[in-house]
């Protein structure tokens, strides 16, 4: 250590300090709450917008109260690049699961949806229904499969031993009574201990499988292979190990597109036969699609919203900038009406916004919860605006930064010298 300049020294002393030790106290902090990306990751903070809000009412309800398949609604976010729209998404995505808790915990509320983010657009719609099925998990489709089965046997248990038993001789002829465990828990409600039971008692596993593809076509999905691609998810001999392998040999080059249909068709099927009420599928950052060209560009649009109209059961939220949303229009009108049956603009903050956001940003390290925006000033909030030009993310950003250079300068308060050097520590000189 004694090699170690004094500068050296300094900065690992600061690192050895806890975070929660270091001298934001001097603001009345216990830590610096804006993001140093800024990006948001508070996904609880309110939208500065009370029409945000109003609109993200009527979107549910509009969407989850829907008894009618052609009561199809979609939600755009729209804002240009930093200004917010991811985190909406995440807003929204946590009130859906704070509702599905507050159903689970009080059974005069009646609400159960699926929630699925996914980051990008990718290249075909293909790919976005594939990802749907990564993020609801194979082994919850599985489960979900099992649960449906189950319910169908349990329909009328007694005749279950005279159909499955093993017709062949065997040393160890189980009587009904043991049977019967198999409609008793733990068997009764996961598939897996069931056919661990079954197999233990010697029942007709061919049998078995040829009942449970006919439930499953009856109830699921009526095409023969992609039946034979979920008899393959419950069965453990022929466990998929992915997503993915519940479409291999399913979709080829050839009608591509209605195949796509019917497997989205048979996951909103699954679900809702477990007590989903909706299936609410995000897609961030959206404008990758305008990105793409020729028929490529075409074939995206067409398929998805095929995909909507033959699939109605699920809603749809994506984000994007102005200027893809038109792009979009201008190639397929009726797919815009689809995606935009509700619209959230988000426009550039104002002072007003500002305080608000601020407020809401100190309020989270802070003891006291109020509207004061210290260490910012009337001033320092007027050239943050005009540094980040109104852009949420950039304005986060500067706000980071002005709470570290006025804490290493020792200072209270964020006044216009210091957000020079905060703005040079990340913004180029113009």
């Amino acid at each position: 250590m004694n090699d170690l300049n004094d500068f050296t020294k300094e900065l690992l002393d600061e690192i050895k300090k806890p975070k929660a030790q270091r001298a934001y106290s001097l603001f009345g902090l216990k830590f610096n709450p804006f993001p140093s990306a800024g990006l948001p990751r508070f996904s609880s903070l309110s939208p500065l917008d009370t029409d945000v809000k109003d609109k993200i009412k009527h979107f549910i309800r509009s969407t989850y109260a829907a008894t009618k398949e052609e009561e199809y609604a979609g939600l755009t976010i729209i804002g240009d690049f930093g200004m917010g729209k991811t985190h909406i998404m995440k807003y929204l995505i946590e009130h859906i699961n704070l509702l599905n808790e507050a159903s689970l915990k009080n059974h005069n509320v009646n609400f159960s949806a699926l929630t699925c983010f996914i980051d990008k657009p990718e290249d075909t719609p293909q790919s976005v229904v594939h990802k749907i099925v990564e993020q609801i998990g194979v082994d919850n489709i599985r489960k979900y499969i099992g649960r449906i089965i189950l319910d169908r046997f349990k329909e009328n248990p007694d005749s279950f031993y005279d159909r499955f038993k093993s017709k062949k001789p065997t040393l160890f002829l189980k009587s009904k009574s043991d049977w019967m465990k198999l409609f008793d828990e733990p068997a009764a409600s996961n598939y897996l201990e069931f056919l661990t039971l079954f197999n233990l008692l010697g029942g007709d596993l061919q049998l078995l499988q040829e009942e449970t593809r006919s439930i499953i076509k009856d109830v699921v999905v009526q095409d023969s292979t992609l039946a034979d691609r979920y008899l393959d998810l419950i069965f453990e001999e022929k466990k998929a190990n992915s997503s993915w392998d519940i479409l291999a040999g399913y979709v080829s080059n050839r009608n591509i597109q209605h195949k796509e249909v019917m497997f989205l068709n048979s996951v909103v099927k699954i679900l809702r036969q477990v007590g989903f009420k909706q299936l609410y599928v995000f897609v961030d950052e959206f404008e990758d699609v305008s990105k793409l060209k020729g028929a490529k560009l075409s074939n995206y649009l067409i398929t998805l919203n095929t995909l909507i109209n033959q699939e109605k059961r699920w809603a749809l939220v994506v984000s994007l900038t102005p200027e893809a949303l038109r792009k979009i229009k201008e190639e397929s009108a009726p797919l815009y009406d689809r995606l935009t049956s509700y619209k959230i603009n988000l426009n550039q903050l104002n002072t007003t916004k500002a305080n608000m956001l601020l407020a809401n940003y100190l309020n989270i390290a802070r003891e006291t919860q109020g509207n004061e925006i210290t260490p910012f000033t009337k001033e320092s909030i007027k050239e943050m605006l005009k540094i980040s030009k109104g852009n949420y993310r950039s304005f986060i950003l500067i706000s980071h930064k002005a709470i570290e250079v006025a804490l290493a300068a020792n200072k209270k308060t964020v006044d216009i010298k210091i957000l020079e050097k905060a703005k040079d520590l990340r913004y180029d000189e113009e």
